[in-house]
């Protein structure tokens, strides 16, 4: 863990490389964006369109999305005790994927670009819900009620999905295909009520520090300090649940952000939440908005998709880390 001057640099930095890939998300894309008439304030009409219907709020969903997938899996690892979970694992994703699915296949997608997203979240909020009933025992045997859970009712969506696809024509398999993939171009202006929900309950999870810390020592050992363990345990389960529902709506399942980039707060911040939340959300700011611009950089008029670009960066971490388990 680093000290308060050192961490203090580390934000420093991190808010300069954010600021960076900012302007870099900006003059990056299919339609050129002149250096000199974003800096001298002198833009086109055509170039103030492209930056404020299109890269800006691509830019500004991209930081919410990563900050509030990492901050949701610093915050479920704590609760479970278990530094390879992430919000994918109550079934969220799976969830989401079901409602995206019978969106499209009801049609009900023509009446607005926002009903996909839409139905995402309330497959994924329903999903979790379901989940969190799983998980009414004692808090002692709740964690791995919804660890089970949670891998039941994937397979469960997963199944249901496969079924419904069997059956879909060509038009709507690739429509879904392409939203698994995860994606910040379906970026809208129209989607900020959703954004906005994002930047309303993220703060919300920065004040759970010492809860959390409690809770990553126990069930019965933070009850035995004076900890009351169901409360948190479903208030933190519904609050990372609600934020992940929300950023899978507005950028499809976009995977690892939520389990590598704990990992990556942990190691400069030190295991106390109240330091690793708020660190955890910047980092997951910078490293999807990153991967975002490296899916336009990489090749020139085309586009790779985000969750391709954060799964290819993801998996060699995740079997560092898993080889750092194996050594310990």
């Amino acid at each position: 863990m680093m000290r308060e001057k050192g961490l203090g640099r580390v934000y420093a930095v991190l808010f300069i490389l954010l600021w960076l890939i900012f302007l870099g998300s900006l003059l990056t894309g299919l339609i050129p964006v002149n250096v000199q008439h974003l800096l001298m304030g002198t833009l086109t009409d055509e170039e103030k369109t492209v930056l404020t219907v299109i890269r800006l709020p691509r830019f500004c969903y991209g930081a919410l999305i990563g900050s509030a997938l990492a901050a949701s899996g610093a915050a479920l690892q704590g609760v479970f005790g278990n530094p390879l979970a992430d919000p994918g694992l109550l079934g969220i994703s799976s969830g989401a994927s079901l409602g995206a699915v019978l969106v499209l296949i009801l049609n009900l997608a023509v009446l607005s670009p926002l009903m996909v997203p839409l139905g995402a979240f309330m497959g994924a909020a329903l999903i979790s819900f379901f989940v969190a009933l799983l998980g009414r025992r004692s808090f002692k045997a709740s964690v791995t009620y919804l660890l089970l859970g949670g891998v039941a009712v994937s397979f469960f969506c997963a199944a249901l999905v496969s079924g419904l696809l069997s059956f879909a024509p060509a038009p709507i398999m690739q429509q879904y295909f392409f939203w698994t993939l995860g994606s910040l171009g379906t970026a809208s202006l129209k989607a900020w009520p959703l954004a906005g929900l994002i930047l309303v309950l993220l703060p919300g999870v920065f004040i759970w520090g010492r809860p959390l810390n409690l809770l990553s020592l126990g069930g019965e050992q933070a009850a035995a300090l004076g900890l009351n363990v169901a409360f948190w345990r479903k208030l933190i389960l519904f609050w990372t649940a609600l934020l992940t529902s929300l950023a899978v709506c507005l950028g499809g399942n976009i995977g690892f952000v939520g389990l590598i980039v704990p990992h990556m707060g942990r190691f400069l911040s030190g295991a106390d939440h109240h330091r690793l939340l708020p660190f955890a959300a910047l980092i997951g700011a910078v490293f999807l908005t990153f991967c975002d611009l490296m899916g336009r950089w990489i090749l020139p008029g085309s586009e790779i998709r985000t969750g391709i670009i954060t799964a290819l960066l993801g998996s060699p971490y995740f079997l560092y880390l898993l080889h750092q388990k194996k050594g310990a």
